[in-house]
């Protein structure tokens, strides 16, 4: 039990010193400092609280959910086009991606089998390589 849990503590230790964890680590950071983007984001969350209210409400106004759901979108729209939003959640996606994959390499050792066989098997010769991830190389 211990060589796991010293294993998976390297694991983690990988994981935090990997390129992928620290961009990602590195473009939140930033967007916690940026005007532009911490206003763009808070605009969104507030207007996602505002359909949230409304759709929580028993004499829910379907007029008034469209607006705030239109209004919802633009501000989703505007989020997402700031450049440091944006780099920030592609960022957050290839994080995602790698942990997907550290994810289904156990699986497949532990188990033999994966999720979908249309995911990342272990071998990087169905695939190609695991360029997104690093961790077959």
């Amino acid at each position: 039990m211990r060589d796991v849990m010293m294993k998976a503590q390297a694991l983690a230790e990988a994981i935090l010193n990997s390129g992928v964890y620290q961009r990602m680590h590195e473009l939140e950071e930033l967007v916690t400092r940026d005007e532009a983007a911490t206003r763009a984001i808070a605009d969104y969350m507030e207007k996602r609280s505002a359909v949230e209210a409304i759709l929580r409400d028993p004499d829910m106004d379907t007029a008034r959910l469209a607006q705030a759901g239109q209004v919802l979108s633009q501000a989703e729209q505007a989020m997402n086009d700031c450049p440091m939003v944006k780099d920030m959640r592609e960022a957050q996606q290839k994080y995602n991606d790698m942990m997907e994959n550290v994810n289904r390499i156990l699986r497949l050792v532990v188990t033999g089998e994966t999720e979908d066989e249309a995911g990342c098997s272990g071998n990087c010769s169905s695939c190609g390589g695991c360029s997104s991830c690093g961790g077959c190389q």
